[in-house]
């Protein structure tokens, strides 16, 4: 399944992330993918699929919703599954 638009920039926001104290080869084998698969959905090549969101959702500790939903997080909310409080 491709991903949107939407999508596709917060999943690259969360690989780009993950990049700054990884390497994409070091993310791809953490994942179980190969480092091009990384590498262009970080920096925007490919859109990147759910497949691949779901693997970095898990390596980041984060929900698949929170992934793929663009925008900022509550510093007041779980990242996991937005509850505040």
């Amino acid at each position: 399944m491709c991903l949107t638009r939407e999508e596709s920039a917060a999943l690259r926001a969360v690989l780009q992330n993950l990049n700054r104290t990884r390497t994409w080869a070091q993310i791809a084998r953490e994942i179980g993918v190969c480092t091009n698969t990384v590498r262009h959905a970080g920096t925007g090549r490919t859109p990147g699929s759910a497949g691949l969101a779901l693997r970095v959702a898990r390596l980041a500790g984060l929900g698949l919703d929170r992934i793929l939903s663009p925008g900022p997080v509550s510093s007041a909310a779980c990242p996991t599954c937005g509850r505040s409080g």
